[in-house]
């Protein structure tokens, strides 16, 4: 049964934490942040998430970790960028958090059960999260919604260098390992299957040999076609045999277990992205064409994009595009994945910064990526006093004058600092590379770092 919060507290935590005082100990910071987390409505989507698992777990069955603990320890686990192994292990031994988490001396989390709780609060729920916590931090006054600044950046998802060889190696090892599991459980397999990584792995230290020799682009690429040539066989020879598999099983009379259907289902997937990988590979290295829109970077993450941003030390990232726009007083306002160009962003940011304050903020502040003149005068029309978004290319001496202004410059110089918060939410609060896998990995990792980011601003805030 999943409870709201922990029951009253027993006779040994009192004999226990009476005289240690901990919310004394506790740093100022975070006892802001723990007194902002006393918020009900934080709690009903929290619980409400936790309850959605299992149909009868608000009212039957043994108590499990309550909405108010399993909302803490995440808090905690974001706000210092731990492991989940870290956090059950920092919360265990240190009294200020067992204090923070409402915790005292009952049993804390394991690892496992954090994870699985991590993996209930995301999508609407995590964004209820977030919403929520910038209304606390709009009621506590951390922010008066004066200026608003907006910029894009790139989250890295969880995948390794996408060459064309790991990835044939990938979808050979994900058959193979599923084609086994379902042979384990009784499902027929072809007869001359057998488990081809060890000759993939070959194959592929064979390729990597090859790619670091001396050699000019077009000997290199003609030495690399015999081996990748042998791989190639090999990834469809196995996907055939995977396909032979699928048909089987769709064929049984016999009903299948839960876990043999699913790994019908993962094979289907890696079925269709084989194929593709397969097709890719062959139009690069036999016949040269490099440059795809729909390129697979990756078997277990194939949402990930790749974009070119122009950068000197990064000028490829494998990732997706998030939009971090900001208030002042370091409160994030809205964050999420995004597609497309950036100036289409400009103007859905304001509107979502007045249903955020009641009022459209004072300065707007971009760089010259979110210029589209229309887009410009669309939020003046909307009562932006400063619109701060520098024109790329030809300017005139009417905008010259414009940008030339002392509220222009200002407002440029504040805009500077979204990439320090950019920053502080990578280094501090773990977004530079997503930990989450899935197709909401990425989001979930935005969502849990602005949440963090923003509480911490409760605690600076006096």
């Amino acid at each position: 049964m999943i409870r709201r919060r922990n029951g009253q507290r027993g006779l040994w935590d009192v004999l226990r934490f009476g005289d240690l005082e901990p919310e004394k100990q506790m740093d100022p910071r975070l006892r802001r942040i723990h007194e902002a987390l006393d918020d009900d409505e934080l709690l009903d989507g929290v619980l409400a998430a936790m309850r959605g698992r299992f149909p009868e777990s608000g009212r039957r069955g043994r108590h499990g970790t309550p909405a108010e603990v399993a909302l803490r320890m995440l808090v905690l686990k974001h706000l210092k960028s731990w492991s989940y192994e870290q956090l059950e292990w920092e919360v265990k031994g240190n009294l200020v958090y067992r204090y923070f988490c409402r915790i005292d001396a009952g049993k804390v989390p394991d690892a496992k059960t954090m994870v699985r709780l991590g993996q209930l609060l995301e999508g609407h729920a995590l964004r209820a999260i977030f919403d929520r916590v910038v209304q606390i931090a709009v009621a506590r006054r951390v922010t008066r919604g004066r200026k608003m600044r907006v910029d894009t950046t790139v989250v890295e998802t969880p995948i390794r260098y996408p060459s064309d060889s790991r990835l044939c190696e990938d979808v050979t090892e994900g058959v193979c390992r599923e084609m086994e599991r379902l042979r384990s459980l009784g499902v027929t397999a072809p007869a001359r299957f057998r488990n081809v990584r060890r000759s993939v792995r070959r194959r592929v230290r064979e390729i990597t040999h090859i790619s670091r020799r001396p050699l000019s682009r077009e000997s290199k690429r003609r030495t690399l076609q015999r081996p990748y040539r042998r791989l190639l066989a090999i990834t469809r020879r196995t996907i055939r045999q995977a396909s032979d598999v699928v048909a089987r099983a769709s064929r049984r009379r016999r009903p299948m277990s839960g876990r043999a259907h699913r790994s019908v289902r993962i094979l289907k997937r890696l079925i269709q992205l084989g194929e593709k990988i397969v097709r890719q590979t062959r139009e690069r290295v036999f016949k040269g064409n490099t440059k795809s829109s729909e390129k697979i970077v990756s078997v277990h993450e194939p949402q990930t994009k790749i974009i070119r941003r122009g950068k000197a030390g990064r000028p490829t990232e494998f990732g997706q595009m998030v939009k971090v726009q900001e208030a002042e007083g370091g409160v994030i306002t809205d964050i999420g994945v995004v597609e497309g160009t950036d100036h289409a962003l400009l103007v859905p940011s304001v509107e979502r910064h007045r249903d955020v304050f009641g009022r459209p903020p004072r300065v707007v502040a971009t760089d010259r990526g979110f210029f589209k003149m229309e887009n410009v005068r669309h939020i003046e029309a909307m009562g932006v006093r400063c619109a701060a978004v520098p024109k790329p290319g030809h300017r005139s001496p009417t905008w010259l004058k414009r940008e030339r202004q002392r509220s222009f410059r200002k407002a440029r110089a504040w805009r500077a600092g979204g990439e320090a918060r950019i920053a502080r939410l990578k280094n501090t609060f773990g977004m530079r590379r997503a930990r989450y896998k899935g197709d909401s990995g990425v989001a979930r990792a935005a969502h849990w770092a602005a949440i963090a980011n923003n509480l911490m601003a409760i605690g600076v805030a006096k």
